[in-house]
C-alpha cells in the first residue's frame, strides 16, 4: 500500500534544505564547484560546458528519500546553482560584446517606462509523451541514434556547433542514469517502501509502467529542468488524459487501488505546493479525444476531489472546455471556487481551434494543443514559445498626451498614439530578435533537447531553434487603461470640451490634486471598455488590433513567427506602482488593468456587459493569450441557481470564442474582514492574474484594489 504521511510545514523545510547532508555537497559548495568549472572551461563551448555543469550537479548533490514519502528530492529542489554561479557571467559577456548595442537600445526603450525585455527560459513544455513512452534511458539511446543518423546524413558538412549540440545531450542523459544509480541505491539503504523502490529501479532502467512511475518520472524530470538545467517547465501536463490508461491497468491487475492513487496525487500536490511558487505550477485537465468525445474521464474527478480536500493554490489547474465536456466536472470546479478552492482557470478550445487554424496549425494540432504557463496554448510536443518582451500600452497614450504636439480633433490624436504604438512594436520585434539570437549562448538546453524530436533531427538546441515552431510572444499590457484614458481625452477635450489638452497633461502632473471634482467625474463616466458602451469599445478595438497587425507573423530571429498575446502577467501591478496618474482617472501608484479585463471599479453595468465588451475583439488574434479576470458577489453564486448562472456565464464566454475565464468571488464584507483581521483569514485565497496567492500576502494598495471591484460587483447585483 502507497503511503504519504508528510505535513506542508516538514516539506518546506526540506524545500529550505533539500538532501540528506551525508549523500552530497551543500548548494553553496555546489556552487563554488560550478565556479572552479567555468574558470578551467573558460573558451569552451557553451553547450558542453552547460553540460559538464549538470554532470558535475547530478554527480555532486544531495539526494533525499524517505519511507513517508513517495517522491525523491533532489539537492537542487529550490535552487539554482548554475543560474546563480555561471548564468550571470555569461549573459554579461553578451551584453559587453556582441548584444551591446542591443542591450544599450533595451535600456533606453525601459527607462521610457514602455517596455521590458528578457531572455525568456520560462514558458515551454516538454514533449511529456515521449518522457514518458521512452524513460530517460530510451531518450538517451533515441538521441544516440538521431546522432548517428546525423553523421551519416551530414559527413563532412557536420558542424562543430552540430557536434558539441550531440555531445551535451549525451554527457546529459548519462549523468541522469548515474544519478537514478545514486537515488535507487540510497533509496534501499534508507528503508523507503518497497513500491518505491521498484519504481526507482523501473525508471532508471527503462520506462515507467505504472501510474505512480509515471508520477514519479514527471517530478524527476521537473526538479531536474527547473533546478539543475535552469529551463523551465510550465507544465506538468495533460495529467488525466495521458495517465488515464496507466490507472486503468493498475486497477485491473491489482498492482494498485484508487486509494493508492489518491496517496500518489496528495503526495505529488503537496510537493508542488512546499515550493510556495509565486506564479504557480500548472497541469490541465480534459480536451477533445480523436472521435469527438471529452478526454475527461474518471481520474479527472478523482485528481479534482484530492485538490479540493487540501485546500491548497499550487499547483495550480486548468481545464479544457468545449461543448462536450462533462456538467458534473464542469460544476464540480465552479463549486471548488465557490468555497474558496479559486486557483482554476477554463480554457475554451474553441477559441484555441479558431485561432491556430488561422494562423496555418493543423486540425490535430489544434486538437491536442498543450496548456501552459498561466492559460497560454502551445502545439504538444513540437513547440517553444519565449516571451522575449512585454510592451505597456497606456504609456503610448500617455506619451502622445505628452508629446507636446497640437492636435485639431481627436481623430488626429488618436492616429498619433497609434503611429507611436506601431514604432513602439517594431522597436519591441528589433530588440527582441537581437537578444533571441542568443538563446542558446546564454542557456542552452540538453535535456530540453534530448525530449525533443525535431532538435534531434536538426542537430541544433531544442529551445533556441530545434523545435518545428519556434514563435516569440509580444505582451500587451494594460489594454483596457488605455482605450479608457482615449475614451476620456475624447470625451472631455474634444466632445464637452470640459478641459484642454494642456490642462489635462497639468491635471495628471499634479496626479489629479486641486481637480478631484474631474476626478470624480472621470471616475465615475460609464463610457469604459467593459461597460459594452461602442465608443470605448471601438477604441479598445482598434488599439489592440492595430498592435496585432503590426506584430503577428513577423519573422523572428530563431525562424518563428511573431504573436500577441493580452497578458499582463504581473506587470499591471508593478509597473503601476512607478506609473504616473493616466487620462483614465488612475491615480499615481495605482494598477492598470490587467489581461483582457476592465479597469478596477470601471464596469458599472455588470459581467454580461463586460463580457459583451470583451467579445467584440478577435481573441484568435490574440494567439496564446485572452484571459478574462471575473469577479463575482457571493450573492449571485449562491445555491443551484447561481450554480447555474455561474455555468452559463463560463459557458457563454467559451462557446462564443473567448480564451480563457477565471473567477474571484468576494464579498465587500469578507475583504474588510480579512483586513482588519488577518490571522482569521490565513488561508484566504486570491487570483492575481494567472495565479493565486494569499491574501495577507497582498500589499494594502492591492487588498483595496480587490474591495474596489468588489463593491463595483455588489452594486451591479
Amino acid at each position: 500500500m502507497l503511503v504519504f504521511n508528510r505535513d506542508k510545514a516538514e516539506l518546506e523545510a526540506e524545500f529550505r534544505n533539500p538532501g540528506i547532508p551525508e549523500t552530497g555537497l551543500s548548494v553553496e559548495e555546489l556552487k563554488a564547484g560550478l565556479l572552479r568549472l567555468a574558470g578551467r572551461k573558460k573558451d569552451g563551448s557553451r553547450a558542453v560546458v552547460k553540460a559538464e555543469a549538470f554532470s558535475y550537479l547530478l554527480d555532486n548533490m544531495r539526494i533525499g528519500v524517505s519511507a513517508r514519502d513517495l517522491f525523491v528530492t533532489l539537492g537542487v529542489w529550490g535552487r539554482k546553482p548554475f543560474d546563480d554561479a555561471i548564468l550571470p557571467g555569461w549573459k554579461q559577456e553578451l551584453f559587453d560584446g556582441a548584444l551591446r548595442e542591443a542591450a544599450a537600445r533595451a535600456r533606453t526603450l525601459s527607462d521610457n517606462g514602455t517596455v521590458a525585455f528578457h531572455f525568456d527560459f520560462w514558458h515551454s513544455v516538454p514533449d511529456w509523451d515521449a518522457i514518458l513512452s521512452l524513460g530517460f534511458s530510451g531518450l538517451l539511446s533515441r538521441a544516440e541514434a538521431a546522432e548517428k543518423r546525423f553523421m551519416e546524413r551530414a559527413g563532412n558538412t557536420m558542424t562543430a556547433e552540430n557536434r558539441d549540440f550531440f555531445a551535451s545531450v549525451r554527457l546529459e542523459y548519462e549523468a541522469v542514469q548515474r544519478l537514478m544509480n545514486r537515488i535507487c541505491a540510497c533509496a534501499e539503504q534508507t528503508g523507503c517502501l518497497p513500491e518505491t523502490v521498484t519504481a526507482l529501479r523501473h525508471l532508471r532502467d527503462g520506462a515507467p509502467a505504472t501510474l505512480y512511475e509515471c508520477m514519479l518520472q514527471i517530478w524527476l524530470y521537473y526538479q531536474l529542468s527547473e533546478y539543475a538545467d535552469c529551463i523551465q517547465t510550465r507544465s506538468f501536463g495533460n495529467l488525466d488524459r495521458v495517465l488515464y490508461p496507466y490507472y486503468v491497468r493498475d486497477l485491473e491487475s491489482g498492482e494498485f487501488t484508487r486509494d493508492d492513487i489518491r496517496a500518489v496525487f496528495r503526495n505529488f500536490m503537496c510537493r508542488v505546493s512546499a515550493m510556495n511558487y509565486y506564479f504557480g505550477h500548472p497541469f490541465y485537465f480534459g480536451g477533445t479525444n480523436p472521435d469527438g468525445s471529452s478526454a475527461v474521464n474518471e481520474l479527472s474527478h478523482l485528481i479534482l476531489d484530492e485538490y479540493g480536500k487540501l485546500g491548497i493554490y499550487d499547483p495550480k489547474l486548468q481545464i479544457k472546455v468545449a461543448g462536450n465536456t462533462p456538467r458534473d466536472f464542469l460544476d464540480k470546479a465552479l463549486k471548488l471556487i465557490r468555497s474558496g478552492r479559486n486557483s482554476i482557470v477554463f480554457v475554451g478550445e474553441p477559441c484555441i481551434r479558431k485561432a491556430m487554424l488561422a494562423a496555418g496549425y493543423s486540425e490535430e494540432e489544434a486538437r491536442t494543443a498543450d496548456i501552459k504557463g498561466c492559460y497560454e496554448y502551445a502545439v504538444r510536443g513540437k513547440a517553444v514559445e519565449t516571451c522575449p518582451c512585454v510592451l505597456g500600452l497606456p504609456e503610448i497614450v500617455d506619451k502622445t498626451l505628452r508629446a507636446g504636439d497640437v492636435f485639431r480633433n481627436f481623430d488626429d490624436f488618436l492616429q498619433s498614439c497609434l503611429r507611436r504604438l506601431e514604432e513602439s512594436c517594431d522597436d519591441c520585434i528589433e530588440v527582441s530578435n537581437e537578444f533571441e539570437r542568443y538563446l542558446d549562448a546564454v542557456d542552452p538546453a540538453p535535456l530540453f533537447s534530448g525530449a525533443c524530436a525535431s532538435a534531434l533531427e536538426k542537430g541544433v538546441d531544442g529551445y533556441a531553434k530545434g523545435s518545428v515552431y519556434n514563435n516569440s510572444n509580444l505582451w500587451l499590457m494594460g489594454p483596457a487603461s488605455a482605450a479608457n484614458a482615449l475614451a476620456m481625452i475624447r470625451k472631455y477635450v474634444y466632445e464637452t470640451q470640459t478641459v484642454t489638452l494642456d490642462e489635462f497633461r497639468k491635471a495628471l502632473d499634479a496626479d489629479w490634486k486641486g481637480c478631484e471634482p474631474l476626478l470624480q467625474q472621470i471616475r465615475n463616466d460609464p463610457d469604459k471598455f467593459g461597460n459594452d458602451r461602442d465608443m470605448p469599445d471601438n477604441l479598445m478595438r482598434l488599439l489592440v488590433e492595430t498592435a496585432a497587425a503590426r506584430i503577428n507573423g513577423r519573422r523572428n530571429s530563431r525562424g518563428g513567427r511573431y504573436t500577441t498575446a493580452l497578458h499582463s502577467a504581473d506587470r499591471f501591478l508593478t509597473w503601476g506602482q512607478v506609473s504616473p496618474a493616466t487620462a483614465d482617472g488612475r491615480r499615481r501608484g495605482e494598477e492598470f488593468s490587467k489581461n483582457v479585463s476592465v479597469q478596477p471599479g470601471s464596469n458599472r453595468s455588470g459581467v454580461t456587459a463586460m463580457i459583451r465588451s470583451v467579445l467584440k475583439l478577435n481573441p484568435a488574434h490574440f494567439m496564446a493569450d485572452f484571459p478574462l479576470d471575473v469577479m463575482l458577489a457571493p450573492s449571485a453564486v449562491s445555491g443551484e441557481d447561481g450554480l447555474d448562472a455561474m455555468r452559463a456565464l463560463l459557458m457563454t464566454y467559451l462557446l462564443r470564442g473567448g480564451h480563457a475565464i477565471h473567477f474571484n468571488i468576494f464579498s465587500t464584507e469578507t475583504l474588510k474582514e480579512a483586513q482588519t483581521h488577518p490571522e482569521r483569514y490565513a488561508d484566504l485565497q486570491v487570483r492575481v492574474c494567472g495565479w493565486n496567492v494569499l491574501w495577507n500576502n497582498l500589499s494594502r494598495r492591492e487588498q483595496d484594489s480587490y474591495l474596489i471591484q468588489a463593491a463595483a460587483n455588489e452594486r451591479e447585483a
